[in-house]
């Protein structure tokens, strides 16, 4: 027999199976061309300009600074006026001590002297102290004042206060010539105080002859020189001894004159 050749049967398609069609591949969009952004043209900077720097005004800045020192110790002083009755609105602050002064004795019946406030001729004044005392006998440590300018022979007055033992004492005592003339005024007084190295504060007031003393805030009393002997005059703080050594020191000292 003679063999047949197979007929050809057709090979099936895979059903579901995509056949891929032609996808137009995007065109690039237009890539935006940079704008020309202009740079900007830079400003001026502004050139420094030689601002004077300020000399400061010593001279000014002192001035202030005394006004306002002069201000309260006026404002203490005023205070301490008042403590001893003397009117706080009359008047102006004539001088104020700035360095201690030490008045410093050796030998027997020595004295000696301390000018202050020497462009100073008054009359009325209130004039405050603090009086240190050093002594190995009898010390008198005081004031001198409305004295003419020579004071070792001029008329003057003196107030003193003396450091002896179990006589705390004060005086008022006229001078002239170099020589005692006459008291106005002596007592004891239990207020001062008589330690070796003890500080008194002492304040006179004067007006006319009438003369009030304050030791150590206690109100002395109130004493007169009817005479007038010395009606204005210099000051100097001063100092006497009987023998030894001995030192009067005075600090804090202002004198406030009483306008008339």
């Amino acid at each position: 027999c003679q063999a047949v050749a197979p007929t050809p049967t057709a090979t099936a398609l895979p059903t579901n199976t995509l056949v891929p069609t032609d996808t137009a591949t995007p065109l690039p969009t237009d890539t935006p061309v940079p704008t020309d952004t202009p740079t900007p043209v830079p400003t001026d900077t502004p050139v420094p300009t030689d601002t004077p720097t300020a000399t400061p005004d010593y001279k000014a800045t002192e001035a202030v600074e005394a006004t306002a020192t002069a201000e309260v110790v006026i404002a203490d002083i005023r205070e301490q006026l008042a403590l001893v009755g003397a009117p706080t609105d009359v008047g102006h602050l004539g001088w104020m001590q700035e360095k201690p002064v030490s008045i410093n004795l050796d030998g027997a019946w020595v004295w000696n002297y301390e000018p202050f406030a020497e462009d100073l001729k008054v009359s009325d004044f209130v004039i405050s102290t603090d009086v240190t005392w050093e002594a190995t006998g009898l010390l008198i440590c005081g004031l001198i004042f409305r004295s003419e300018a020579n004071f070792e022979k001029g008329a003057q007055y003196q107030f003193l206060s003396l450091r002896l033992s179990g006589l705390p004492a004060w005086a008022i005592n006229f001078y002239d010539e170099g020589l005692f003339q006459t008291s106005i005024w002596q007592s004891t007084a239990a207020g001062i105080d008589m330690e070796n190295g003890a500080t008194n504060h002492l304040v006179l007031r004067a007006e006319g002859g009438k003369f009030t003393i304050y030791i150590n805030d206690d109100r002395v009393g109130t004493y007169y020189d009817y005479s007038e002997k010395a009606k204005e005059g210099y000051f100097a703080f001063m100092a006497n001894q009987e023998s030894g050594q001995s030192t009067c020191s005075y600090e804090n000292t202002w004198v406030w004159v009483l306008d008339q």
